[in-house]
């Protein structure tokens, strides 16, 4: 699949998160690991299978109501990895605060599928560890 399809499926997968609320599985692979660097509600770690991405957001959506996750850009790298930078928006559930935050998360593919996901604290980071200029 190309790359603009790629980057086509995981704009209408926030869309649809962003309306629902749920995650749009279709485009995870059964053996997906999503890398989680964040440190906002102690959620680092390795997490594996298409309920990754699921446990990860579901905890996020425990910690801040009207969460949201809006995509700036979607940038092809060299070697195939799509960089998506991200920016979240949510208020705290217990405190009520506002959070805007920017991130940047790489996906990998195979097969049309995504089979790796790395979240990245700052944007500059990924751009960076692709030669990418910010």
């Amino acid at each position: 699949m190309s790359q603009e399809r790629l980057i086509g499926g995981l704009r209408s997968s926030l869309d649809t998160f962003n309306r629902t609320g749920e995650i749009d599985a279709s485009i995870l692979a059964p053996d997906f690991e999503m890398h989680q660097a964040s440190s906002i509600i102690d959620t680092a770690g390795v997490f594996r299978g298409p309920d990754a991405l699921t446990g990860a957001l579901a905890e996020l959506r425990g910690a801040f109501t009207d969460l949201k996750f809006e995509g700036e850009r979607f940038i092809p790298t060299a070697s195939g990895e799509i960089v998506a930078l991200i920016q979240v928006r949510g208020r705290g559930q217990g405190s009520g605060m506002q959070l805007e935050n920017h991130i940047a998360w790489v996906w990998t593919f195979r097969d049309d599928l995504a089979v790796k996901a790395v979240v990245y604290e700052e944007p500059a980071d990924a751009l960076a560890a692709y030669g990418l200029a910010s």
